[in-house]
């Protein structure tokens, strides 16, 4: 049985199934994430579709059902514009170890490089299995923030990593 496998970006016509999958997220993994998902739930589908107009969102579709999803963000301000921010990056727990991370990762890579030259991100400490996948795409580690996540009151560092792309 021979398994489809798209990477793209998403429209605002994908803004119900990144909620979904951005929901699923949340409620997964509430510590890897700055945003709730009670906030998010509570968002209409309205702001979905923003961001899809605001970020380059990629979707990793497997037989049709989107199972990953990745954005990254150029930062405003002309002093700034060289850099964007990885954000939202989520596989689904059918959708890992099959390289749809990786996979994500480089679509975002191949469509910032050329007018972004850092790609930066946050990692939550105890995230090892996103941590090394970063680390084997490029990405090193610059810094971290101690205690920058609190929940179920236990705290969370943020580690801070940039992958530096061909100059624009």
């Amino acid at each position: 049985m021979t398994t489809s496998r798209e990477i793209r970006l998403l429209t605002p016509a994908d803004a119900p199934v990144f909620r979904d999958i951005r929901l699923d997220g949340l409620r997964q993994n509430p510590h890897a994430f700055l945003a709730t998902f009670e906030l998010e739930n509570a968002m209409p589908i309205s702001r979905f579709e923003e961001r899809t107009l605001t970020s380059s969102v990629f979707g990793a579709f497997v037989d049709g059902e989107l199972l990953g999803v990745a954005g990254y963000r150029q930062q405003d301000g002309v002093k700034e514009s060289h850099k964007a921010i990885l954000w939202g990056m989520y596989v689904r727990p059918k959708g890992r170890n099959r390289g749809l991370g990786q996979d994500l990762i480089e679509a975002i890579v191949a469509h910032a490089s050329g007018s972004i030259e850092q790609l930066k991100l946050v990692v939550t400490s105890g995230n090892e299995p996103a941590h090394r996948l970063y680390r084997r795409l490029g990405f090193s580690e610059y810094g971290r923030e101690i205690r920058a996540l609190k929940h179920d009151g236990r705290y969370f560092d943020d580690i801070l990593m940039v992958r530096f792309l061909a100059a624009g």
